[in-house]
């Protein structure tokens, strides 16, 4: 305000202190925080780790002093409790979510924190199923504790708390190299192949083995069970004393497998042709044909159809393989895929140990899924399992799937194509179908499971599950799908060609000893399209 006139006049000094005075009781005047503390718990009223989503009405996210703040890829702030935190905040609304895993329904309340006052809130984790108490337990088998220079350094308790607040029930924890550098992390965490003394009876935490080929010539494979890191941990890494795409993968994982180990391929195709690009596992379908490879990745923060085309188009030409699940987490970023969003969960034996994790995962005893928990039976048997039959006939698959997230549509998968599908009841959270399937040949069959975009598909664009196969025979005929074959070989062709024009040999003899390995794998596939 301007004033003129009488009023434009400077006030006497009486004037000037109540004009002080008026202020200073006018003038807003900043509340103390208060303190909250939140517990949280399950059924039994025992305290559980989880994943905690914490704001307040102001808008601002909230995170305990001494947390590791997270961001999911919706820009969401979060972070992991080991059972209870407190924490300063200002005087307001507070919203606290839990999340933990796919077998505990998330909780979520609001409280308000009051000015220089303790407020208590507690939020109970009510379980969807008990998968442990069944036998299965669940893992991911691509988890990176440290692997960005200069960002933070996770140390095994940060792992234990992450792996507890996510239910990861086994947790590879795998050394590797990075990006352009000749530098592998994590290695001072191994402890021989065994699990770190941190862990607990209901959580493993064990260090193995990366093998990256950075050209992407072949692919990147992971090392399960081994007791002693192999050479090379990398390959085709120019600036470095392994520029060269030699060895192919097939070296590393035989000397793992010398060892009783387990080998995955990582992260395949973004998507379903002869492929191109970085990342893809295009050394897989040779290496599984010449029994160095195990597993596959079919669910890990890619295009699922596309993860899901290769690993048809082997079992289509009468090859075993483990459908596999891992986040390739960067741990020690904020913002990074988050561990166990996407999980492979295994049938054992009790109680849970890595080496009866392993068996049970080699032997294909095994779903995947970023949120949906899913089960099958054909005539009776699960995953991985075998059925022998006399003569052509009809078998009864039953698939059934509960979720926290919702579901769209279960599916009943033989050689590959959709043969049955039945939509999600109750709002998407159960899902169920049961069909009698006719098999006039030898086959497999599995369940898969859609649904919609949702925020707690942390690392995907829709909820995905799917579990191995039952491998269903008739007599003595082999499951063989020559047009199958024939995709396959093309893909090693296309492999092949690269070899042959690759500036990344030392010698010709490299060279061709890599190119023969590739031609032993392709007949195989020859001998599928001969029948």
């Amino acid at each position: 305000m301007v004033f003129t006139g009488e009023m434009a006049r400077p006030l006497k000094p009486w004037l000037l202190l109540l004009a002080a005075i008026a202020g200073a009781v006018q003038a807003p005047v900043a509340e103390s925080p208060g303190r909250l503390w939140v517990r949280i718990q399950d059924e039994q009223g025992r305290p559980v780790a989880a994943r905690i989503y914490l704001s307040h009405s102001q808008g601002a996210p909230l995170i305990p002093s001494g947390s590791i703040a997270r961001q999911s890829r919706t820009g969401e702030y979060y972070f992991h409790a080991g059972g209870a935190f407190q924490l300063e905040a200002p005087p307001g609304r507070v919203t606290v979510e839990a999340v933990k895993g796919f077998e505990y329904v998330p909780a979520k309340t609001q409280t308000v924190v009051v000015s220089d006052r303790t407020t208590a809130a507690a939020l109970t984790l009510r379980r969807l199923a008990n998968m442990p108490s069944s036998g299965w337990h669940s893992g991911d088998v691509h988890m990176h504790a440290n692997h960005v220079p200069g960002a933070l350094y996770m140390t095994m308790d940060d792992c234990l708390v992450l792996a507890k607040g996510e239910d990861i029930h086994v947790s590879n924890l795998l050394a590797g190299s990075v990006g352009v550098l000749a530098h592998v992390f994590d290695t001072e965490f191994f402890n021989d192949g065994k699990p770190d003394p941190l862990s607990t009876p209901d959580h493993l935490l064990v260090v193995q083995q990366e093998v990256r080929n950075v050209s992407a010539m072949y692919g990147h494979i992971a090392l399960l069970g081994i007791s002693r890191f192999v050479e090379p941990f990398f390959i085709g890494q120019s600036r470095s004393a392994n520029w060269e795409d030699y060895p192919a993968l097939y070296a590393p994982a035989m000397a793992a497998k010398a060892q009783g180990a387990v080998v995955t391929y990582l992260h395949p195709a973004n998507k379903p042709e002869i492929p191109v690009g970085d990342h893809l596992a295009r050394e897989f379908p040779v290496d599984l044909a010449l029994g160095a490879a195990d597993a596959l990745d079919i669910l890990s923060n890619m295009d699922e159809e596309a993860g899901c085309w290769m690993y048809y188009r082997v079992l289509n030409c009468g090859l075993k393989c483990t459908a596999s699940a891992g986040t390739d987490s960067q741990m020690d970023q904020r913002r990074s895929a988050l561990s166990g969003a996407s999980k492979v969960y295994v049938k054992t034996s009790a109680p849970l140990s890595y080496a009866g994790w392993l068996a049970g995962y080699k032997a294909g005893r095994t779903f995947v899924s970023n949120g949906p928990l899913l089960w099958l039976e054909v005539e009776g048997k699960e995953p991985g399992a075998e059925i022998q039959l006399a003569a052509p006939r009809t078998l009864r698959a039953v698939a059934k799937a509960r979720s926290v997230v919702p579901m769209s549509t279960i599916e009943l998968v033989a050689n590959g194509e959709v043969v049955a599908s039945a939509a999600a009841t109750e709002n998407g959270t159960v899902a169920e179908i049961a069909r009698e399937l006719p098999l006039n040949r030898s086959s497999w069959v599995a369940a898969r499971v859609w649904g919609p975009a949702n925020r707690l598909v942390m690392n995907d664009a829709r909820a995905f599950a799917h579990s191995s196969p039952v491998y269903c025979y008739i007599g003595k005929q082999k499951i063989a799908f020559p047009e199958d074959a024939k995709t396959v070989i093309a893909w090693i062709d296309r492999v092949v060609q690269d070899l042959e024009t690759s500036p990344r040999f030392a010698s010709e003899a490299r060279r061709n000893e890599v190119i023969a390995l590739f031609k032993k794998g392709r007949a195989y596939y020859e001998g599928i399209v001969r029948q």
